[in-house]
């Protein structure tokens, strides 16, 4: 046996003990596996730089090692205490809490971590509402540039944007206690969920509300500050709700915020004291907290619809936004004429609604509901088919006996045909292409059959079908009450009934004392060049002769000592100048919109409004029997066709 080549193959042990210095040392081949190209790296800081870069590497690697672990450990941890010691709350941003809470985080940014991630929002439109937003609108005078006219970028550069938190986690300090929350994209829930969005849509969001404890009292208790906040600064306004257009909305039946305007007094809805106080009193008994169990022990649907009916511009829709002011509740607003509208739609529309909340329909006669599904127009073409079916025949036959009896006559030449005769075909030819009589949304498809839209049936069960909300206000108006079907305006749907008429001399009394009684003005324009500023755009040098109009008010050559007219008018003139206005306006002939637009332009001079008065009258007169002719020659002319 040949130990020389045994002995080669035992380990030498002097060399293992000198390596086991080297224990933090990993093998060349894991390195280069991690770093592709360490050995050529080693070999050549060893040559050069004369020392072995494996020690650094080695404990790179295991610092490295120790973060994730460390990491992976504080992330079990922090979960294990998130899930026994603390309490979570989610809001969805689609819910009206997500919105108060967003704003009440920007105006509390003092309690909060002071993020330096922020979202600027750019406040437009009448959808924030609130003191707040009253107090830049009052404030307008550094808006005015150097002539005295107002100027809307300077107003708007005024406004600053609201700053919210952004995604992440942030915390705020509320009545001695911490709480988390934290923003984020809404999660894939179960891989069923796809995130779309469409056009100008919100963002998906969620926000985590954590607070420490296995209760959610403080969380509640933190979200009922948020609403008592968001009240108090909300308070005064009115909000208005419009459906959601199908290209934003991610499921059916959603409703959006478009406004939210100040309330409107009731003394300014001009309409007989009894009707008003009737309605009222009707209203606040049907949204007592004991209503709904005293209509439930009765079997009586819990609903409560009015029908508000009468010329246009008497106030109908002033009245139902003065209503909604009174008692607190929001307006849903739905147009029967939309044409995407349809009766699946609708039935959601009305699920969606919250408890306690006004329902308005404007202008229902125009939808050309009926009870077989055709619209007014349908009707009205089939009865003038069947007039111009047997007129022709008439003319036929007159005719005929017209050239026996003078079979020499030469035949006539036929009659001009004017402009106004092609305007009537033209509307002959249109009228049955409409669907719904006058901007309905029942269309039809090419062998004449509806197709989407509303019919008066599933206008009916959404109203009070087996499956309808309860709770709601249900508001119609309408110009023309006898177009509307029986069945829609039978009591159980529609429990009172409002006549709007045309302004009597006590409401066009009243109508002007609170024009002029009213102690904010419009400030007056300056000069701009040496030229007397124009609301409507034009100039008009001073010192001419001749009214100038500036916002509404008359300015004359004595305009210095009119603009005090109001400050110097006392009550008793004014009472003494309401009455005679009133006396001067014929009663039943104008719309308190006709009567209050006579008194917009000339709203800082009741003298100036009083001596044009009976001048408006006239002319307005004269107006209204030149249209009311015109249309008695059209209706002649469609059935002379």
């Amino acid at each position: 046996m040949d130990f020389r080549k045994l002995a080669r193959l035992m380990p030498d042990h002097t060399k293992s003990t000198t390596n086991l210095t080297s224990l933090t040392d990993l093998p060349p081949t894991i390195l280069e596996a991690l770093i592709p190209g360490y050995s050529l790296i080693s070999r050549y800081a060893l040559a050069y730089l004369g020392f072995d870069i494996s020690l650094f590497v080695t404990l790179g690697v295991i610092l490295l090692a120790l973060t994730k672990a460390s990491s992976y450990l504080w992330s079990q941890l922090s979960r294990a205490f998130t899930h026994l010691c603390m309490s979570s709350v989610y809001i969805d941003e689609h819910d009206d809490l997500f919105d108060m809470l967003m704003g009440w985080l920007a105006a509390h940014q003092e309690t909060t971590s002071r993020s330096r991630r922020m979202r600027a929002k750019t406040q437009r439109g009448g959808a924030g509402g609130g003191k707040g937003d009253e107090a830049y609108d009052a404030a307008a005078d550094d808006a005015l540039d150097a002539n005295g006219m107002f100027n809307f970028n300077k107003w708007s550069a005024r406004t600053p944007p609201r700053f919210e938190p952004y995604y992440g986690r942030q915390f705020v300090w509320q009545g001695g206690r911490v709480f988390w929350f934290r923003r984020a994209r809404r999660p894939n829930e179960g891989g069923q969920r796809l995130q779309v969005s469409w056009g100008n849509a919100p963002e998906d969001d969620i926000i985590e509300l954590d607070c420490v404890g296995r209760s959610i009292e403080p969380i509640k208790e933190l979200l009922k500050t948020v609403r008592v906040w968001s009240l108090n600064r909300t308070s005064g306004t009115t909000t208005i709700r419009h459906p959601t257009p199908k290209d934003r909305a991610r499921f059916g039946g959603t409703w959006s915020k478009t406004s939210s305007r100040p309330s409107r007094p009731m003394d300014t809805v001009i309409l007989d004291a009894e009707q008003k106080g009737m309605i009222i009193r009707d209203m606040n008994e049907y949204l007592h907290p004991a209503s709904p169990k005293w209509y439930a022990t009765r079997g009586i649907p819990y609903r409560r619809g009015y029908l508000f009916h009468g010329p246009p511009g008497t106030g109908k829709t002033s009245l139902s936004f003065a209503l909604a002011g009174i008692f607190g509740l929001e307006i849903y607003a739905i147009s029967l004429q939309e044409p995407t509208l349809t009766e699946g739609d609708l039935m959601q529309l009305f699920n969606g609604l919250p408890r306690r909340c006004i329902v308005l329909l404007e202008d229902v006669d125009a939808a050309g509901l009926l009870r077989d599904g055709l619209s007014d127009a349908d009707q009205g073409s089939k009865k003038k088919h069947r007039k111009e079916k047997k007129k022709d025949e008439v003319d036929s036959t007159e005719k005929v006996e017209e050239k026996k009896e003078d079979s020499t006559e030469p035949p006539k030449k036929d009659e001009a045909f004017t402009l106004k005769d092609l305007a009537k075909e033209l509307k002959a030819v249109s009228a049955p292409r409409r669907g719904g009589g006058g901007g309905g949304n029942r269309g039809k498809d090419s062998d004449g059959q509806s197709t989407v839209g509303i019919s008066l049936s599933g206008l009916l069960n959404a109203i009070d079908g087996v499956a309808t909300h309860e709770g709601r206000v249900l508001i119609m108006t309408t110009n023309h009450p006898e177009k509307l079907d029986a069945a829609l305006v039978r009591p159980g749907r529609v429990d009172r009934k409002v006549e709007f008429r045309l302004a009597m001399k006590e409401q066009v009394r009243e109508l002007f004392v609170r024009m002029y009684a009213a102690s904010d003005e419009v400030p007056e324009p300056g000069l701009i060049s040496g030229a007397a500023a124009v609301g409507n755009g034009s100039l008009k040098a001073p010192g001419k002769p001749g009214l100038q109009q500036a916002n509404g008010h008359a300015k004359g050559p004595g305009a210095a000592g009119e603009e005090d007219e109001l400050a110097h008018l006392t009550r008793p003139e004014l009472e003494e100048m309401a009455s005679e206005f009133a006396g001067r306006v014929p009663d039943d002939q104008f719309t308190p919109a006709e009567v209050q637009n006579l008194l917009m332009r000339h709203k800082k001079e009741p003298r100036v409004a009083l001596a044009k008065v009976d001048e408006w009258v006239k002319s307005t007169l004269e107006e209204k029997k030149e249209e009311a002719g015109e249309g008695e020659e059209e209706e002649g002319g469609d059935v002379g066709e």
